[in-house]
């Protein structure tokens, strides 16, 4: 069994080769993708960094022509010096620009064409500042101008701006040219990158789907059968058998489950806190009690104790402490009461003594003093000394009585005890409230 186990292709075996098989179908396939989305990444970079910012300033060189013009024209047609602003910020942003835009443009791929049509716009601005802006100006500056003399200056001036104007047109389509080339260039890219990736997705699916196949003909049913044990055990079933059929690793894995379902199985009965049994574990041993046949005389004793001001220790002394507290209350239950009666911790500061050889409700109350005296014992814990008692609600079975009308009455029980002013034991059945009052 042993020799075929280890003959056996290994999971971890099958596992590599079905994932080196995966790896270097995508690993070959997906390099033309991206090599082809690299190259979209170097496109998109020339076109954010280079060719749109220069456009925005070849845009922004034209607005400031614009605005010259305005601003001179304004002037010629008003004779309002407030016009020459317009013309004055135009003139400083033309001024900035220029060498800033001179720069870009001896940068670029086609930086001869484009540096050619720069210096064409420039010629057409000197000569139009030179030649109409600059001396209509200050003809006008100088005296009055007659009607005639003025339309012809504009007229004048007019013409040589639109030759400017066409300059500068015919940059700003250059330019967009070569923005509509590169974004046409991206997307032919992308459309390469995503055939080459479809092409991609579709060997991979096809080496994926062939290894699946070849997996489960070597794993599905020891897995499955592992997997719906794992199942069961969450759902709270930890007597369910384990298998441990399969390839090796898969029965490694089987036994770490039964090893982990044992320990739930534990944990589900136990409170960690305490080490008492929790309160499923206490009802369940609650009702089987009172449902085991018992000997005439005999009975079901039900201790329902509460922590009095348990919050108020967490509070001011912290939850180790409480927990400290806690657990200490504990070792003092058990060491009140027989190795087959039942302590259980039901709640935050609730605990249940379940006593299934009980001969009368004195008993019960009896158990019931001697655990509410020694839990009243001072507590030393951390460097504190934390003084604590306990309400006790003390009853009794009745013959076929059902465990949630049992655990009534013990709990109304303890509430008496607590509205008797705590550190008691309130016990119905016996007709009688045992105990002390007293408070630290």
């Amino acid at each position: 069994m042993a020799g075929s186990s280890e003959r056996r292709l290994s999971l971890r075996t099958l596992i590599f080769c079905c994932v080196g098989v995966i790896a270097l179908v995508f690993v070959a396939t997906m390099a033309a993708s991206i090599e082809g989305r690299m190259s979209v990444a170097r496109a998109v970079h020339n076109l954010s960094d280079r060719l749109i910012p220069i456009r925005s300033q070849t845009a922004e060189l034209s607005r400031a022509y614009v605005d010259q013009e305005t601003g001179q024209r304004a002037f010629l047609l008003t004779g309002n010096t407030v016009a020459l602003e317009l013309y004055e910020a135009g003139a400083a942003t033309a001024n900035r620009l220029v060498p800033e835009l001179h720069r870009e443009l001896a940068g670029m791929p086609a930086a001869d064409r484009l540096l050619t049509l720069y210096e064409d716009e420039l010629a057409a601005a000197a000569l139009w500042n030179t030649r109409a802006a600059a001396p209509q100006i200050a003809a006008l500056r100088a005296g009055q101008v007659a009607r005639a003399q003025l339309d012809q200056m504009v007229l004048e001036a007019k013409i040589l701006f639109d030759k400017l104007r066409e300059r500068f047109r015919a940059l700003n389509a250059q330019i967009d040219i070569l923005i509509d080339a590169e974004i046409r260039h991206i997307h032919s890219v992308l459309r390469t990158a995503n055939i080459s990736q479809y092409v991609a997705i579709g060997l991979l699916a096809a080496a994926v789907i062939g290894s699946v196949i070849t997996v489960r003909r070597m794993l599905t049913q020891p897995v499955s059968r592992l997997v719906d044990t794992v199942r069961a055990v969450a759902d709270g079933d930890y007597d369910q058998p384990i298998s441990r059929g399969g390839p090796r690793e898969i029965a490694e894995i089987s036994a770490a489950v039964d090893d982990m379902r044992n320990r739930l199985r534990e944990l589900a009965r136990f409170d960690s806190v305490t080490g008492l049994v929790n309160r499923a574990e206490t009802l369940a041993r609650l009702d089987a009690a009172l449902n085991s046949p018992r000997s005439p005389g005999s009975m079901v004793g039900v201790l329902y104790c509460d922590i009095d001001h348990f919050k108020q220790i967490n509070d001011t002394c912290g939850h180790a402490v409480g927990d400290a507290v806690l657990s200490t209350i504990a070792a003092r239950m058990r060491e009140c009461v027989h190795l087959d009666d039942t302590v259980g911790r039901i709640g935050g500061d609730e605990l249940l003594i379940v006593l299934p050889s009980a001969r009368s409700p004195e008993e019960v109350v009896e158990i019931g003093e001697r655990i509410r005296r020694l839990a009243a014992e001072p507590i030393h814990q951390f460097g504190l000394t934390v003084q604590t008692t306990l309400s006790i609600g003390a009853t009794s079975s009745v013959p076929g009585e059902a465990s949630v009308a049992v655990m009534a009455r013990a709990d109304a029980a303890m509430y008496q005890a607590k509205q008797a002013g705590r550190n008691a034991v309130a016990a119905p059945d016996a007709d009688r409230e045992l105990g002390s009052a007293t408070h630290r």
